[in-house]
């Protein structure tokens, strides 16, 4: 790297981004517990306490998927920086960008929990989770193939796999909204199923710090 590319780079580690996002998903994860509603227990007997687990199911069916889909997503983001260790302004631009989305995901969750079958609710839910996806691959993306961002020598199998991993869900997400007009419920089963696909094991699980 030439003296004058140094001049263009902003003397910061990506230490400090990444302890920023750390905090971010801590308090959007806390946020989605802070907001559930405590059940409505309007007797003393067993049945009166099923009823009210009952009439939150929606609630706590909501704050799973998301709590489950935000901690992937909180790994893809400690995993980025595995190899790129440094920022400019651009990677740190592109990093506010999917920080502001993570933030938008405890009000998406409780407007999906409250209208759980009604399309709108599956179509706002469903593009906060995408841009997600979309707004962290732009920023790795970004980064690996900005050499003098870069920690370590990024292996082409990581490249292709982390690519396919960051667009699945986006893919997926696109198709439980276009159902979502007719048939509602297949869209929830799909936003219940798409974090089991990040939990099996796949290519990356070597490259495991």
């Amino acid at each position: 790297m030439s003296d004058n590319d140094k001049k263009h780079i902003l003397n910061m580690a990506s230490g400090r981004l990444e302890a920023l996002g750390d905090g971010i998903f801590a308090i959007a994860m806390t946020i989605m517990v802070l907001e559930l509603a405590l059940p409505v227990v309007k007797g003393g007997s067993w049945n009166d306490l099923a009823d009210a687990f009952k009439h939150s199911a929606t609630d706590f069916l909501c704050y799973v998927i998301s709590f489950v889909v935000l901690g992937i997503m909180w790994f893809g983001h400690r995993m980025m920086f595995e190899y790129i260790s440094r920022s400019n302004r651009y990677f740190i631009f592109l990093g506010v960008l999917f920080y502001m989305v993570v933030c938008l995901v405890p009000f998406s969750t409780r407007f999906l929990a409250g209208n759980t079958l009604k399309w709108y609710a599956i179509l706002v839910y469903g593009l906060n989770l995408s841009l997600c996806n979309l707004t962290l691959f732009a920023q790795w993306n970004y980064g690996i193939n900005k050499a003098s961002l870069m920690h370590k020598e990024l292996p082409d199998e990581v490249r292709k796999e982390a690519k396919v991993l960051f667009l699945i869900s986006p893919v997926v997400y696109s198709v439980a909204i276009g159902i979502s007009f007719f048939a509602p419920v297949i869209s929830i089963i799909i936003y219940v199923l798409t974090p089991i696909l990040y939990l099996i094991p796949n290519k990356l699980d070597k490259y495991l710090p």
